[in-house]
């Protein structure tokens, strides 16, 4: 057998992350500071500010960032090209400030243009991401996905040279996220943990990291309840982390595909939409993974995989929906939605080869 393993991403895991960040930045003048209007108004962002005294910052960023948005931030950074970039934030910000890394060392400042766009990278912004959620994994990843709000179409910025330079973890700046995002985000991490294994692209590191995650995901689901404690909090930022780890080589797979019309038409939050497929998608891929599952189980400390989806379903005592007729979806609609969830890049991936019918059969199940 033969696999490969990269991820040239230095990771710092700190409570202080504002003294962190700033002796990274080591003096560099010419910065800029991504980050969302909520947290412009947090005393988190004054202690960056501090540490970042000259830095600009951009904080109108889009939930799922959009062409529009994305370019407004690019027109923002193209007057003063920043020599470093700090993101702060969710997978939102953290893919709009690649956007904006990438348009500035490719001289391509029209968000079209920058996908596909293949100029060889010239001199980069020094890129920190510090995630503020529990699951997006971005800053570990070389891709960022923009969407197109207007024909309801998502694209994706790859490129090796895009990797962040450092992902900053302080468990503290998770401590605000309401309890549906923090389940949300989690159920993310999830996905990527188990879609890093069943996938074409796996292998054995990119496995055990997958396993670490699920390990800690499951350790904590049932602590997802108000007040969330710290402890909790960092226990899903290392889950978080060595998920972005496993499916930074692998990319995800067919629960990512079939999610994206479920947000991009029903406005379904991103973790939940591709999380709900996955009980589905152990039952199709099973028969493909008897060598690998029970080893993966072992290590994820888990009996079986009815044992992990238990804990699952039991999420829904939080309140927050788990179906897709709970999201205003009409049984009418599965067969447009099935014919949609074939995102290039995201579906081969998976360890079975699915058609259409077997797509259709996972929508009825989560319907």
């Amino acid at each position: 057998m033969t696999w490969k393993y990269h991820n040239p991403v230095r990771i710092v895991f700190a409570d202080a992350f504002d003294e962190t960040i700033g002796a990274i930045a080591d003096g560099k003048k010419e910065g800029l500071l991504m980050c969302s209007n909520r947290f412009r108004e947090t005393d988190d962002f004054k202690k960056i500010s501090h540490s970042l005294p000259d830095f600009q910052c951009f904080s109108a960023i889009e939930n799922n960032p959009s062409f529009d948005s994305c370019g407004k931030a690019i027109d923002f950074a193209r007057n003063f090209k920043p020599q470093m970039i700090v993101a702060i934030g969710g997978g939102s910000v953290i893919d709009t400030a690649k956007a904006v890394r990438m348009a500035i060392y490719k001289s391509c400042y029209e968000i079209r243009e920058l996908v596909g766009c293949q100029v060889e990278a010239k001199e980069k912004p020094l890129f920190v991401a510090v995630p503020t959620t529990h699951g997006a994994g971005s800053e570990l990843t070389m891709w960022a996905t923009v969407w197109d709000k207007l024909e309801k179409k998502k694209y994706s910025l790859s490129e090796s040279a895009n990797y962040p330079d450092y992902a900053v973890y302080d468990p503290n700046l998770t401590s605000s996220l309401p309890l549906a995002a923090s389940v949300s985000s989690t159920l993310d991490a999830l996905s990527h943990s188990l879609e890093a294994v069943w996938n074409k692209n796996a292998n054995p590191v990119s496995s055990n990291f997958a396993a670490k995650a699920v390990a800690l995901i499951v350790g904590n689901l049932e602590k997802l309840v108000e007040p969330i404690s710290i402890e909790t909090r960092s226990d899903l930022l290392m889950a978080s982390m060595y998920a972005g780890l496993a499916f930074s080589n692998t990319k995800t797979a067919a629960a990512h595909s079939i999610s994206y019309p479920l947000t991009a038409y029903f406005g379904i939050p991103h973790g939940i939409a591709c999380s709900m497929p996955l009980n589905s998608l152990f039952r199709l891929n099973t028969a493909r993974m008897q060598d690998i599952w029970p080893g993966f189980l072992g290590k994820a400390r888990l009996d079986d995989f009815d044992e992990l989806w238990e804990k699952v379903s039991g999420l829904a005592n939080t309140g927050i929906p788990f179906s897709l007729s709970r999201y205003g979806v009409e049984r009418g609609d599965l067969d447009w939605l099935a014919d949609l969830a074939f995102s290039k890049g995201r579906m081969e991936n998976n360890i079975v080869d699915l058609n259409r019918s077997d797509v259709s059969r996972i929508l009825a199940d989560i319907y």
